[in-house]
């Protein structure tokens, strides 16, 4: 929930278009007929997907005024998902006040739109924790630390506040997961076939839903073939095969088959891949290499599975440290089933085997789409399969540690052990959403605090007034020396004499008497935050930047220099009024370095 109303509107990924589908929907009562180009047409490019979790929203907001959708869809030209935030910004758009509580019109329809998606991820939630412990019966704290692990990563956490079907599709594969675990560790003497057809249709109601969500959904047939093929060779009987398969089909056949039938009259492709390409995807400009695969797309996807809400802002220790922490994980979990595989039994073997074949199912296709298709190298396409990462970590690294404890303490009880791991990952869970929310996502989006004018007086006063606007009422400089590897703050104190309808960036360089640069910075102003569209005339606020010193700079006396540029004409300086100069100097100082400049 929170996820919700601090990120602003559409800033999720293609979020402006699934909204795009629920909106089309809600407004002609029908579904679209695609198109076979960019953009897809009057649904947008997301209208080629099964339309269940978009009638559901569809539904919410019909009775809601969503005329004003295009208004909100200004692009941020400056936008960027990695590097330093200041020079671009997080925001994919701009963001007015037409988005402040109390939500109106279609702002108040994507709030609604995401409440969906959020039931959705509490569903993932029961689903998850159930299944755990169907496995591992009696194993709360195990249960407690994988449920936490795959629904509060923050990447989950930002997808199930967003209008987007990823959630739902995560949900209903957890909850055919768990219908599957409790078909299989039913004990064979206590198996009613009345239970089983049951479980069976709700299996195939599950699965339906899943696939009228997402195709991906597709996958979980062979699973549940499986299910049904172990369940026959353990009665011995072909009878039990064929009710089990027939069972699951009727559902499935009944929710799902006209949407294939659909695609094939309207489009003579039953999946629909063919219009997603040609609509939704822009194809690889060049055959998909290995070095590519490894050193971008791989990391990318590692990348944002976790970090969905600030794809670019973990350093990479942190992300190395969770891939080697799953590869250990992955042992201790081989480990864990070798050592208790007589209590686990071959039923709940089997089921975590499924597990396993079901993340390495995703990864295949997922690796499929980013050789076909640029763009595609998206964590939150592993969600279906976030059950069996999560266990890997909390099940492999409680064994791991045990089997240390153990040997270092022979009298070590193992569930004490198992309780410490798993707080210590719950711990993990709950801590991590909290500190990307307050160190990334919030400051991605925050504007700086307004000021008065009593701001200005311990700092130097200026009236510097540009052609455009912009005001620069004071500054400050952070320190009067600066070595290499420091960083020179320099603290502006701007104003805008009317509203700016462009954005610009502010340059703050270090240039001295010979016209050498030692240090340069071009920034969006608020760090990113607060790009100059947002500005409100006489509003006073203080922006700093953080000059570091270039390879090479020189010892000496240096002039901070600070202008403003429209974005993408670096060259086009704007004047100040009245004058041919296009820069203020705000102060000196004093650069310390090698005789040979700063390595």
């Amino acid at each position: 929930m929170t996820y919700a109303i601090v990120v602003p509107l559409f800033e999720g990924p293609d979020e402006d278009d699934h909204f795009r589908y629920a909106k089309y929907l809600a407004d002609h009562r029908v579904l679209p007929m695609q198109l076979f180009q960019a953009g897809g047409g009057a649904a947008g490019h997301q209208g080629w997907q099964p339309p269940l979790y978009y009638a559901l929203a569809a539904f919410v907001i019909a009775p809601i005024d969503t005329s004003d959708y295009e208004t909100h869809l200004t692009r941020n030209p400056a936008q960027s998902f990695s590097g330093d935030r200041a020079c671009c910004g997080r925001n994919l758009y701009f963001h007015f006040v037409n988005e402040a509580f109390p939500y109106q019109r279609a702002t108040l329809a994507v709030h609604l739109a995401r409440g969906v998606t959020i039931l959705f991820g509490l569903g993932a939630v029961y689903a998850i924790y159930a299944l755990i412990l169907t496995l591992f019966p009696a194993q709360r704290y195990l249960a407690l630390a994988t449920t936490a692990l795959a629904t509060l990563n923050p990447s989950f956490l930002f997808s199930s506040a967003l209008v987007s079907n990823d959630i739902p599709l995560a949900a209903f594969c957890a909850f055919a997961f768990l219908v599957m675990a409790k078909i299989l560790t039913q004990p064979a003497d206590d198996r009613p076939q009345t239970k089983d057809h049951i479980r069976f249709l709700g299996l195939g109601i599950f699965v339906g839903l899943g696939i009228m969500t997402k195709t991906t959904a597709l996958g979980l047939v062979p699973i549940v073939l499986l299910v049904s093929a172990f369940l026959a060779y353990r009665a011995r009987s072909f009878r039990t095969l064929l009710f089990a398969i027939g069972y699951f089909f009727l559902p499935v056949f009944l929710l799902a088959a006209w949407y294939f039938i659909r695609n094939q009259m309207l489009y003579g492709d039953a999946l629909a891949y063919r219009l997603m390409t040609a609509s939704a995807l822009p194809p690889r400009d060049a055959p998909l290499t290995f070095a590519e695969l490894t050193q971008i797309n791989l990391p990318w996807l590692w990348q944002t599975f976790w970090g969905g809400p600030t794809p670019g802002d973990f350093p990479q220790w942190f992300l190395n440290a969770l891939w080697g922490a799953f590869i250990l994980g992955c042992g201790g979990a081989i480990l864990y089933c070798a050592r208790n595989r007589r209590a686990l039994g071959a039923e709940r073997l089997f089921m975590l085997g499924l597990l396993y074949a079901w993340l390495a199912l995703i990864f295949i296709a997922q690796l499929q789409f980013m050789r076909v298709a640029s763009g595609t190298d998206q964590g939150r396409y592993l969600f279906p399969a976030v059950m069996p990462i999560a266990l890997t970590y909390v099940l492999g690294w409680r064994e791991m540690v045990w089997q240390i404890v153990s040997r270092a303490r022979r009298a070590a009880a193992e569930w004490r052990v198992a309780r410490a791991v798993s707080l210590a990952w719950t711990a993990f869970a709950l801590a991590l959403p909290l500190f990307v929310l307050f160190a990334f996502t919030l400051p991605a989006y925050a504007s700086p605090a307004r000021l008065d004018a009593s701001a200005l007086q311990n700092v130097a006063l200026s009236d510097a007034a540009f052609e455009n606007g912009m005001r620069l009422r004071g500054y400050q400089l952070g320190a009067r020396v600066v070595a290499c590897g420091d960083k020179l703050d320099t603290h502006l104190f701007w104003t805008s004499d009317q509203r700016l309808a462009e954005t610009y960036r502010v340059f703050a360089h270090l240039v001295n008497a010979q016209g050498a640069v030692a240090g340069s910075k071009d920034v969006i102003p608020g760090g990113g935050a607060y790009p100059t569209v947002y500005w409100k005339p006489g509003e006073l606020f203080q922006d700093t930047i953080r000059i570091p010193l270039n390879q090479g700079a020189r010892a000496g006396n240096y002039t901070v220099i600070v202008g403003v540029y429209k974005f993408g004409e670096p060259d086009q300086r704007v004047n100040l009024k009245n004058s041919d100069a296009d820069f203020v100097a705000v102060g000196d100082t004093q650069v310390s370095a090698p005789p040979g400049g700063c390595p």
